[in-house]
């Protein structure tokens, strides 16, 4: 009896109750996730009461920052997302299928990847496959990879973590490199050579505590004996950190083939430090035992090609 219950209540089970609540378990948030869903707020509360009416259980205790998702709901989640990625790539192949070649790829991109890998990569997927759409969200390791395990990403393109989280599959491209730069005409250009103490007296733009690249940076001085920079600018914006470094004598330490480029054409400099700190692997990953989209297989295919080039 309690067995054919189960089964009744499985039926009566509708998509957009579970859309709506996986949104609200991943964002935190019935406010963000009616945001995400295009719904109001009253809307998601009455969706998410409905399934928790369904199911008999609750799944959220509310507080004032947001929710907290109960045990019941880190079951639910786990169950649910692997078929609501699903779902998202059945409708991307129909779509394929309907149009010959078209569908929409869904990128989330790092830093790492946003100044070279990914434009030129999204370049070369454009000419040769202009009916393919592509989405791109930039963002932290802690929002893109939970957004990757649940379907909504076909791909992260960036520098590899070392901890990715379950069901997820990373393939390296190349190894990459931080060089010091600044801008071209910064005081320091006028230097044959500099010293790990030259570059002390100058502002500093280095990313957040939550990015690991911070903890290389600040080895950097540490291993040196020298005390880390207090004149700090933290920035994990690449289109900012430019900004910045052309309108001031601040530095940066930026991952080498992003820089390359913007040195050569005459926009920034390295630092002539000969001092050059490992990066680590730049790369994709997607997710574990799924086939990719057709559209997006195929731009893994370029995304490869091009990273030959680095």
């Amino acid at each position: 009896m309690m067995f054919d219950d189960s089964l009744a209540r499985i039926r009566d089970l509708k998509f957009k109750q579970l859309l709506v609540f996986e949104r609200v378990a991943t964002l935190g948030s019935m406010h963000k996730a009616a945001e995400a869903v295009h719904m109001t707020q009253p809307n998601v509360v009455k969706i998410v009461r409905q399934l928790e009416d369904l199911l008999g259980v609750t799944l959220f205790e509310r507080h004032s920052k947001g929710v907290r998702l109960t045990v019941f709901a880190e079951h639910l989640l786990e169950r649910i997302r692997p078929m609501l990625g699903d779902a998202r790539a059945m409708s991307e192949e129909l779509t394929a299928l309907r149009g010959g070649e078209g569908g929409l790829v869904a990128i989330g991109t790092l830093i790492s990847a946003s100044a070279w890998l990914l434009p030129e990569s999204v370049a070369l997927m454009k000419q040769r496959h202009p009916k393919v759409g592509l989405a791109i969200q930039e963002a932290t390791n802690d929002i893109l990879y939970p957004m990757l395990q649940v379907g909504e990403l076909d791909v992260i393109v960036g520098r590899l973590p070392e901890n990715p989280g379950e069901g997820v599959e990373m393939h390296a491209i190349y190894q990459d490199e931080l060089m010091i730069v600044a801008r071209a005409k910064h005081p320091l250009s006028r230097q044959p050579t500099c010293t790990v103490e030259d570059v002390l007296g100058y502002p500093w733009i280095v990313p957040s505590n939550a990015s690991p690249v911070r903890r290389q940076v600040e080895q950097f001085f540490v291993s040196r004996g020298l005390d880390i920079p207090a004149n700090q600018i933290v920035s994990l914006s690449m289109l900012t950190n430019l900004g910045i470094l052309a309108r001031s004598d601040a530095l940066a330490m930026l991952p080498s083939v992003a820089a390359r480029p913007l040195i050569q054409v005459g926009v920034l400099f390295e630092v002539p430090i000969h001092v050059r700190l490992p990066f680590g692997t730049i790369g994709y990953s997607v997710r574990a035992g799924r086939q990719l989209v057709p559209a997006a297989a195929t731009f893994v295919d370029v995304l490869k090609e091009v990273g030959t080039r680095a």
